[in-house]
């Protein structure tokens, strides 16, 4: 196997880990209202802070083994991100298929392929590489029907967010998600909590590809 197929298929198992992660935040936030408070809690907090303590009982067990301090934060930060939302995001009547969305997205992608429908661009067989990027998010908030976020408020908060350092993105994202729900967009928390584990070493390179998805997005949209 080689070094590129070795990394490919690592970062295929980690999605997939991720996604099982944020579908089980999901779905404890639906059904313990007390759990999601505790989550909720932790929203801008560090793993030391005395508001996340409550949170340690629920994501321990959850956590990679014997991860590191970033990559627990990061898994804290996307769980508080998913327990702020709305009491009406975790409504009982939602189905199962929201349980894990980005997995689900992925695999209706490679069906549709597999039935003949040309993909975008060539690509080895498999599921791409990776999720839809936050930068993608805010590119949709803009393009969104209905209420869409404004294309001058949108590029303020993705130049914001990849200009800042490990804690700074901890500290700006829940803002920034807050106002990409206004506008209904859906949001693929498990690559934003893969970006979330690289992004200490890897800032520059998921940056650009926010940027990149974000403009590739927003390119025909009304500058305001």
């Amino acid at each position: 196997m080689t070094f590129q197929a070795s990394e490919a298929s690592k970062r295929q198992s980690d999605r997939a880990a991720y996604a099982a992660f944020t579908a089980h935040i999901e779905r404890l936030c639906r059904t313990d209202p007390g759990a999601r408070a505790a989550l909720r809690a932790g929203l801008r907090r560090d793993l030391d802070h005395p508001r996340t303590r409550p949170m340690h009982r629920l994501l321990t067990t959850r956590l990679p083994e014997g991860c590191n301090d970033t990559t627990a934060q990061a898994h804290y930060t996307v769980a508080s991100l998913i327990a702020a939302q709305p009491r009406h995001a975790f409504s009982p009547d939602q189905g199962n298929d929201e349980d894990t969305p980005d997995e689900h997205r992925a695999a209706e992608k490679q069906a549709l392929r597999g039935e003949g429908e040309p993909a975008e661009e060539a690509a080895p067989p498999g599921p791409a590489p990776y999720g839809s990027s936050f930068g993608a998010t805010l590119g949709k908030a803009v393009t969104a029907k209905g209420k869409p976020m404004r294309m001058s408020a949108a590029e303020r908060r993705i130049n914001l967010l990849t200009r800042q350092s490990l804690r700074g993105i901890h500290l700006h994202l829940p803002a920034a998600v807050n106002q990409v729900r206004t506008t209904g967009v859906f949001i693929d928390w498990g690559q934003l909590l893969a970006d979330l584990v690289d992004w200490q070493y890897q800032s520059g390179r998921i940056s650009r590809r926010w940027l990149q998805d974000f403009y590739r997005i927003t390119a025909g949209a009304d500058r305001d």
